[in-house]
C-alpha cells in the first residue's frame, strides 16, 4: 500500500483538504492508499479551518476531527510520496532532506508528470501555476476553488495509478 503525505503551511486548510479528497477519491476507485497531512509552521493542535470544513462537507467529507500537526522531517522515509502545495514548501523540505528528491513534489507538478506519462501527445507543463493557492482568511468561494484545484490534480494522479 502506498503512503502519501500532503504538506502545506499550517495544516488547517490545503493539506487536510487534499488528504481527505485523496482518501475519498482513492476509495471510490478501490485504490489502497494511506494519506496523512502535516504543516511546516504548525502552532499547537488546531482544528481544520471552518471554511475548509464547510466546503469538505459538500464533498461528503467530515473534517471536524482533524487536528493540525507539524511535519516530522526525520520520518519522511516512511512515505512513498510527499506532495506539497507550493514550491516554497517543496524547497524547504528538500533543503533539509535532499535525499528525498525522488519523492517530494508539488501536487500539481506530480499530476502533470502523471498526465504526461499517460498521454501519447506530450504537452508543455506550465510551471507558473504549479502552486495551489492559499485560501486562508478568504471566502468560502475561494475554498471551493482550492478544492476544485486539488481534486483535479488528485484525480489525474489516481487515474494514472489505476
Amino acid at each position: 500500500m502506498r503512503k502519501v503525505l500532503m504538506v502545506c503551511t499550517g495544516n488547517t486548510c490545503r493539506s487536510p483538504m487534499a488528504a481527505a479528497l485523496f482518501k475519498k477519491a482513492a476509495a471510490e476507485r478501490q485504490i489502497e492508499v494511506e494519506v496523512d497531512s502535516a504543516g511546516l509552521q504548525v502552532f499547537g493542535s488546531e482544528s481544520a479551518n471552518p471554511q475548509a470544513q464547510t466546503v469538505m462537507r459538500e464533498y461528503g467529507i467530515d473534517l471536524s476531527e482533524h487536528r493540525s500537526q507539524q511535519i516530522d522531517i526525520n520520518a519522511l522515509e516512511e512515505y512513498d510520496l510527499v506532495l506539497t502545495m507550493t514550491y516554497s514548501h517543496k524547497r524547504y523540505i528538500l533543503n533539509l532532506r535532499p535525499d528525498l528528491a525522488d519523492k517530494v513534489f508539488l501536487i500539481k507538478e506530480f499530476a502533470d508528470q502523471k498526465r504526461q506519462e499517460t498521454n501519447t501527445k506530450k504537452e508543455n507543463i506550465n510551471r507558473a501555476d504549479s502552486d495551489v493557492s492559499d485560501p486562508f482568511g478568504q471566502s468560502v468561494a475561494v475554498y471551493h476553488r482550492t478544492a476544485t484545484e486539488l481534486l483535479q490534480a488528485i484525480e489525474t494522479i489516481l487515474d494514472a495509478w489505476q
